[in-house]
């Protein structure tokens, strides 16, 4: 009976080790995401395991330190077994099944075991794992402080920043791995999805219209000028200057100017576009467009004029615009992509040179580098570091750029021919 109970006490400790030890696994492994979302509607043990992972260094301290004392217990009672029970053979033999049994259903097994029934055995030891952590605070303080300090010893140092961006990382990967190649409607999801994590490191320079292409009106036209300026614009505001086209002295909304007109009975001189403009709104061209957004939802706005460090004005950045960055250009049925952009038969593109570079990586899933020009004929000339001469080609980060056309200083069309698409099999 003694013999039976003490083989019975081991087993019950190998079991207690494959149970630690698959709650190791199963609090890493468990998808935050989901958890989150259980939490959310009031899921108890959620909670406790997303406690656990919020707090991860310690949780894993914990799961450690019992599984390191039950794996201490192990070989202690295994040594008293066989020397009781065993001749030195036997007990050779015993240990030998022993080391077996601890791989196979203290590890692997578990594991194995985890990773099929992930969430239902997370909520199951979540809150027992959460009453140990609190039970072995002070053991696991004490341990985890020398490890903090030895790690200072050789030059490495907690940082949450890098876990932040590791987790934003893990982000991208799960959009990209979630979506199914060749069709269209999820490869649109995942250029929105993409799009949006973008918006915190893409600046407004990237994204707005250049002053190039800005419509102004002077402001001291006359009224019937400017109204027929409004009636042939299509753009809901319009920026005032006066003086010279860059100083910009106010906003004028373009239904606001006809509903005035039309409450002083159409009489141009009772119309006063001093009393109609707004003052603009300025913005450096650094700004990303998560904090614009943010801005423009606070103070109601929908249109901001874009400045560089020394104040000349850059160009303008709408509501719109950064909307258009999620879920990209808001097309009729008519077009068929994005303007300034010819798709040809043989897989290359002819771009206008004022194309923006990401407008281009969203329509084809390229990765051109956006961080030095917002337009391609800017990132080529950056690039090749002069203005390049008509018919010259150039390979830019794989892709091949021929120009086509140039106008004085400016690459006015280009096309782009892709790098081949590496296919690699297992």
């Amino acid at each position: 009976m003694a013999y039976f109970l003490f083989f019975l006490g081991i087993l019950c400790l190998i079991v207690l080790a494959g149970f630690i030890s698959g709650s190791e696994t199963a609090v890493t492994s468990a998808s935050r995401a989901y958890l989150y979302h259980l939490a959310k509607r009031g899921d108890e043990r959620a909670k406790k395991v997303a406690a656990l992972q919020e707090n991860l260094s310690t949780s894993i301290s914990t799961i450690l330190i019992m599984n390191q004392f039950v794996l201490y217990l192990i070989p202690i009672a295994s040594t008293l077994f066989s020397v009781r029970y065993f001749s030195a053979a036997g007990g050779a033999i015993w240990q030998t099944i022993l080391v077996f049994l601890l791989i196979i259903y203290a590890e692997i097994f578990p594991k194995m075991l985890v990773i099929k029934f992930t969430v239902p055995f997370t909520l199951f030891v979540g809150p027992i794992i959460f009453r140990a952590v609190k039970i072995l605070r002070p053991v696991t303080a004490v341990l985890e402080s020398c490890a903090k300090h030895t790690l200072k010893l050789i030059g490495i140092e907690a940082n949450r920043s890098y876990i932040s961006e590791q987790s934003h990382r893990e982000l991208r990967g799960a959009i990209e791995m979630h979506s199914s190649e060749g069709d269209k409607e999820e490869a649109q999801k995942k250029s929105m999805l993409k799009s949006i994590l973008d918006l915190e490191e893409v600046s407004v320079s990237q994204t707005m219209v250049h002053r190039k292409n800005l419509k102004t009106i002077n402001v001291a036209l006359p009224i019937e000028q400017i109204a027929l300026e409004l009636s042939s614009c299509p753009f809901s505001r319009i920026p005032l200057w006066k003086d010279n086209p860059e100083n910009i002295v106010g906003i004028l909304k373009t239904k606001t100017f006809f509903r005035a007109l039309q409450i002083n009975g159409n009489d141009w001189e009772k119309v006063k576009i001093q009393q109609l403009m707004f003052p603009p709104l300025f913005i450096p061209e650094t700004k990303h467009l998560l904090d614009q957004l943010q801005d423009f939802r606070k103070k109601r706005e929908h249109f901001a004029l874009v400045v560089d460090e020394y104040g000349d004005l850059k160009g303008c950045i709408t509501l719109e615009d950064i909307l258009e960055e999620i879920v990209g250009e808001i097309e009729d049925e008519f077009d068929a992509m994005t303007e300034g952009i010819k798709l040809q038969t043989d897989g290359s593109v002819v771009a206008e040179g004022t194309t923006p570079v990401r407008d281009l990586n969203r329509e084809f899933d390229w990765s051109l580098p956006e961080e030095e020009a917002a337009t391609i004929a800017g990132y080529v000339m950056h690039e090749v570091r002069k203005i390049p001469d008509i018919g010259q080609i150039y390979v830019l980060s794989g892709f091949k750029i021929e120009i086509l056309k140039r106008q004085r200083n400016q690459i006015g069309l280009v096309k782009i021919t892709p790098p081949p698409k590496s296919s690699s099999s297992m």
